[in-house]
């Protein structure tokens, strides 16, 4: 009797840097925000479904001052349904952008933290998944380290990758 397993597989997204930097595939500027403001990326347009629908992610920012230690920046996901762009959860807008009203978190879903592991300016790394089904994904910070992030463009950075469910025979 033939049976079968899931596995993850690569999705069509690939791996994509979202950052301030000139050349990244999505902006989100993430350098420069001080300690109680928030950033929220430009909308990504994950494609028509069928689409993946895990996303890995590592996340590295170094910070300009001395962060407190077991601060972290709080990381969250807006989704819009597909057939509407502009519905987007927390009203946080479709550009990279400050984050209007910290209180407009309280409708996000949140998909990590990074922590300021020691109370120095090294930078700080962390990684983690989530899943998003919808067609339009942004991407959110609020930054409650205590500190401003580094002023580097370069420096703060997003990697995201895709993933899906792949069903083989075995």
């Amino acid at each position: 009797m033939a049976t079968s397993k899931s596995y993850i597989a690569a999705g069509g997204l690939g791996n994509v840097k979202v950052n301030g930097e000139a050349g990244a595939d999505h902006a989100w500027t993430l350098e420069g925000i001080v300690d109680g403001a928030g950033r929220v990326s430009v909308q990504i347009d994950l494609g028509a479904a069928p689409r993946a629908s895990i996303f890995d992610f590592s996340i590295e920012i170094p910070m300009q001052a001395t962060p407190t230690q077991g601060a972290a920046i709080e990381l969250y996901k807006a989704g819009a349904p597909d057939d509407d762009a502009t519905q987007i959860d927390g009203d946080v807008g479709a550009s990279d952008a400050a984050l209007g009203d910290v209180d407009q978190i309280r409708n996000l879903r949140p998909i990590g933290a990074l922590v300021a592991e020691e109370a120095d300016t090294s930078k700080m790394v962390a990684s983690g998944e989530f899943m998003h089904t919808q067609r339009y994904l942004t991407l959110v910070m609020l930054n409650n380290t205590g500190a401003t992030t580094n002023a580097t463009d370069s420096n703060c950075i997003m990697q995201l990758s895709d993933r899906a469910w792949q069903g083989q025979a075995t």
